[in-house]
């Protein structure tokens, strides 16, 4: 069984379309009507479909590099009926106080002078073109970094998922269900009535104020010529490869990013559906060059009740399409009104530490100091932590960087010297060096602040007006008591040491073969790094790796339990002293007394690590909340 959280909550029918007519947008039963967001920027719906992107080799002034192939698209997405003004890019420069790229580097871009002619120079800038803009004229000079920001930004505020179209979206919506050169036919002269660009009489001699011009059957405007626009995609100057493609999102990396559409100055070759061209992302600014937006459908996440597997039980999951095959499940956790207890007993803590640390009490234990809380929210958490594949989704749509690439790297193996070094910047979330490091794997070399932006993201997938959802990490004590599952006891299933291999990646006789000075229990779980999620037994919740494999970032920051209110939403949490994150769960190097359900790892807030990672967590909030 599966649905919408929307339709499963209020109990009406979601946008969620299926089968739809390929080319008979304006005609056809699935249209829905437009979408207004809160800057009064209006987006026409498009219906998935299949359609042949690229131009036919008789076509007039076509280039190599539009092979013409099938594309389908599953998804159908609201797209931006104009380009972005300069009065809503204005109000988002306001609210975030954003500098554009041309404004930070101080290189401007290519601007027009005095005379008429377009010239590079640093005074030229989204405010400055060197012609009059008014508010409704198209910005202009923006990067595909400011175009970014702009949906990040606006996703955030909506908690919508707003970006930029993908290649082939753009095109599809362009050409609104025909095969011709232009959205209207064949013959550019007829591009006067249609768009604005260069040697034609439409009246305009640089931009022209959004939707001056005829729009295409989907209710688009200027998607032939006034400005260009940035899409998604990298750009590969030598085109697609000609065989059907399913939701193309482009290559994994390049030097330019695409832009659509061409613009004022550009010839009427350049206007065509299929015309395509790329710059670099961040120094590429120009007078000809701005964007429009998408927002993304929403029948995104759904809930489902499947059953595991392993356990042989059915549970509720939250699912959410990643896009390109991949999906993140969250596990329903029913914790509202449950009371238990955080930390480790005394008897625990006796036991630890005549059985770990000979005899000789740790100071790390007094971290563990139990406390008896009542929480006040159910709550869905990651069935897995989240993996290498389903971030790089993540960066694919938002072109987001994470702080270990900007920074001073992360930590990776060296093969040659048969050791982990670090920071480098050769290691990242990306790279490892290790090939057993795969898109299955846990995603590693994230710093908190990574990790809470992928959770905005999903926050932003939801649309329309279904319920709130909140997205975060989760906290301690959402953690601790969807590790324990209902039992006490140092791990999930009770106290056997040996028994946790069955449970968790962590270091065994396995690593023991490789590392014969490493310690470790006697059993073997076949892996001496990290293992791709899931592999072992979930414990009672249905959750996977909740012990070991790789540590997990928290949303709270370190505080003494006793500190704390007794009944309390996860969130409710006293800092004392310098703020600390934490993280839980142990990793694949560790014994078992760091896999413990009531371990507390202290981090540095900047951490990043290579056997470091995370899972989300949600919270559907009700009416009124």
């Amino acid at each position: 069984m599966q649905c919408t959280i929307r339709n499963m909550i209020y109990g009406f029918l979601g946008l969620y379309l299926l089968g739809s007519p390929v080319f008979a947008k304006s005609t056809a039963t699935d249209a829905l009507p437009d979408e207004t967001n809160s800057l009064g920027m209006r987006l026409a719906y498009v219906a998935p479909g299949t359609f042949t992107m690229g131009s036919p080799k008789s076509e007039a002034d076509r280039e190599s590099q539009e092979t013409a192939h099938a594309v389908e698209l599953t998804k159908g997405f609201y797209v931006g009926k104009h380009e972005v003004t300069v009065g809503e890019f204005r109000k988002f420069v306001r609210a975030a106080n954003y500098q554009t790229d041309a404004e930070k580097d101080g290189k401007g871009g290519y601007g027009v002078k005095e005379s008429g002619g377009l010239d590079l120079g640093d005074k030229y800038n989204w405010k400055s073109p060197g012609f009059e803009q008014s508010d409704d004229h198209p910005v202009v000079l923006v990067s595909w970094n400011d175009a970014q920001a702009f949906c990040r930004w606006l996703s955030k505020m909506e908690k919508k998922s707003y970006r930029l179209p993908t290649e082939a979206e753009w095109e599809y919506a362009c050409r609104a269900g025909t095969r011709t050169a232009y959205s209207f036919g064949d013959d550019p002269q007829d591009l006067v009535a249609h768009g604005n660009v260069g040697q034609n009489k439409d009246g305009f001699r640089y931009t022209a104020p959004v939707g001056r011009f005829k729009p295409n059957r989907y209710g688009l405007y200027d998607m032939h010529g006034n400005v260009w626009e940035w899409c998604s995609d990298w750009y590969d100057p030598k085109g697609y490869e000609g065989v059907r493609e399913t939701d193309p999102t482009g290559p994994g990396s390049a030097e330019a990013r695409v832009h659509r559409g061409a613009g004022w100055s550009s010839s009427a070759t350049r206007a065509r559906s299929a015309s395509r061209i790329g710059r670099h992302p961040s120094t590429y600014r120009g007078s000809y060059l701005g964007f429009r937006i998408v927002l993304e459908q929403s029948n995104n996440p759904r809930i489902e009740r499947a059953p595991d597997a392993r356990l042989g039980k059915k549970f509720d999951y939250l699912v959410y399409d990643l896009g390109k095959g991949v999906e993140l499940k969250l596990v329903k956790v029913s914790a509202k009104g449950q009371t238990f207890t955080i930390g480790s007993s005394a008897a625990e803590q006796d036991a630890v530490i005549q059985k770990y640390f000979h005899g000789k009490r740790p100071s790390t234990l007094d971290f563990e100091v139990e406390q008896r809380i009542t929480l006040t929210d159910d709550f869905y958490i990651g069935r897995f932590e989240v993996s290498r594949g389903q971030f790089r989704r993540f960066v694919e749509t938002t072109g987001y960087v994470t702080e270990t690439e900007t920074t001073d790297g992360g930590y990776g193996w060296n093969e040659d010297e048969k050791k982990f070094e670090g920071r480098d910047k050769k290691y990242s979330w990306k790279h490892y060096g290790l090939d057993s490091y795969t898109d299955a794997s846990p995603v590693i070399n994230i710093t908190r602040k990574d990790a809470r932006e992928f959770c905005k993201w999903l926050e932003g997938m939801g649309t329309g007006n279904g319920p709130a959802l909140e997205l975060r990490l989760p906290a301690e004590a959402e953690w601790e008591f969807a590790c324990r599952a209902g039992r006490a006891g140092r791990f999930c299933f009770g106290d056997g040491d040996e028994t946790l291999a069955v449970y968790a990646n962590l270091a065994d006789g396995t690593r023991k073969a490789m590392f014969p000075k490493g310690k470790g229990i006697e059993a073997k779980d076949g892996h001496v790094f990290a293992a791709p999620v899931g592999q072992f037994k979930p414990n009672a919740f249905g959750l996977y790796d909740m012990h070991g494999n790789v540590w997990e970032w928290c949303e709270d920051f370190y505080g003494t339990y006793t500190a704390l209110p007794k009944v309390r939403n996860g969130l409710q949490t006293v800092s004392q002293g310098e703020q600390r994150p934490v993280m839980r769960g142990g990793a694949w190097y560790t014994g078992p007394e760091a896999c413990r359900s009531a371990k507390r790892r202290l981090v540095g807030i900047g951490g990043r690590y290579g056997s470091g990672g995370f899972r989300v967590l949600c919270i559907i909030k009700e009416a009124g909340e």
